[in-house]
């Protein structure tokens, strides 16, 4: 199921580290010599070197395109594209959080988004990064998925746009609790490569939706940890509003709403620029409604035909290129 490779990406990297130790095992051997221990010191950089080339191999999952990290192990990722994914070594704290938080979603009433799990991350983006153009990701749910294809067509004389997590119809980036245990992993290539991202647009928020008071702090919590690592990266950010989960509106809950003021407040605070996808939508179909020609089913859920898809991809286009071009949104 998995085996242990090494990528041209990170060859640098790998030399770098290697010489690094070469440094450090010549000193060790130089030392051994003045007490005449030849021997010792020859086993001493075999086992040194054996070390380091096992320690940064990564794991290619079957002979598919889907690696992990070291210390990671290859596993069934149910929406991803090679049916892989990555159990990370820092998840194990978030896999029984993600459990009780999936408790939350269990509502006979309503047909809810289908929530990918900390169990499995999905891989990133599945393209090697260009050289020749910024490299541009949309991390966010199935919604961005939707889009993402149109808006990437459009934009390919600009940027090279990629979606993280590399999954082609449902699903994506999943909850908040997600996007924190699985971060490092939408961050590199399905290749584990690593991207230095030019502009990254996200979204949290239709797989959070519980509005109860401890739900919100979480919420709030959880993609303050999201942002600040993604400001870390040193790209250029952009957040997108949630679109309407028409199911919980019409029966008069606000929790789409409520996620919305408190991304809009944390973006705010960190002078990131927001993109209203809530309001596209809503200015098309109107603030509560059943029934819109935007809509992929009716009555109407959460996902979208491709008059709806390409009405929320051009205002991403619109969006992207102003600050691909450096103007303000």
């Amino acid at each position: 199921m998995q085996s242990f490779m090494f990528t041209y990406t990170n060859y640098i990297s790998y030399i770098y580290s290697l010489v690094t130790i070469i440094i450090i095992s010549i000193k060790h051997i130089l030392i051994m010599k003045q007490h005449h221990t030849h021997t010792h010191c020859y086993a001493f950089l075999i086992v040194f070197l054996g070390n380091f080339f096992i320690t940064n191999a990564i794991i290619q999952c079957d002979n598919s395109t889907t690696h992990c990290p070291t210390g990671g192990q290859c596993c069934q990722a149910e929406y991803s594209p090679t049916t892989f994914g990555c159990k990370l070594p820092n998840q194990l704290p978030f896999i029984q959080e993600h459990k009780i938080r999936s408790n939350m979603y269990e509502r006979s009433h309503v047909a809810e988004p289908p929530h990918p799990t900390v169990a499995c991350c999905m891989p990133g983006p599945d393209l090697e990064p260009s050289n020749t153009l910024p490299n541009t990701m949309i991390l966010g749910d199935s919604v961005s998925i939707g889009y993402t294809g149109y808006v990437a067509k459009n934009l390919n004389n600009l940027t090279q746009l990629q979606h993280s997590p590399w999954d082609e119809h449902d699903g994506g980036a999943g909850a908040t609790s997600v996007g924190v245990a699985c971060l490092d992993n939408f961050l590199k290539t399905q290749r584990q490569t690593t991207v230095k991202w030019d502009l990254i647009m996200f979204n949290f928020g239709l797989h959070d939706l519980d509005n109860k008071t401890s739900s919100e702090v979480l919420y709030k919590a959880q993609l303050l940890n999201i942002t600040n690592r993604l400001m870390a990266t040193g790209a250029k950010l952009m957040f997108a509003l949630t679109t309407p989960f028409m199911p919980l509106t019409t029966i008069g809950d606000t929790v789409v709403a409520d996620l919305n003021r408190i991304a809009t407040e944390i973006m705010t605070n960190k002078n990131i620029p927001i993109l209203d996808l809530h309001k596209v939508i809503t200015d098309h179909c109107g603030e509560l409604y059943t029934y819109c020609d935007w809509c992929r089913k009716e009555p109407c859920s959460y996902h979208y035909n491709q008059f709806g898809y390409v009405a929320l991809g051009n205002a991403v286009i619109e969006a992207l290129k102003k600050m691909l071009e450096g103007r303000n949104l």
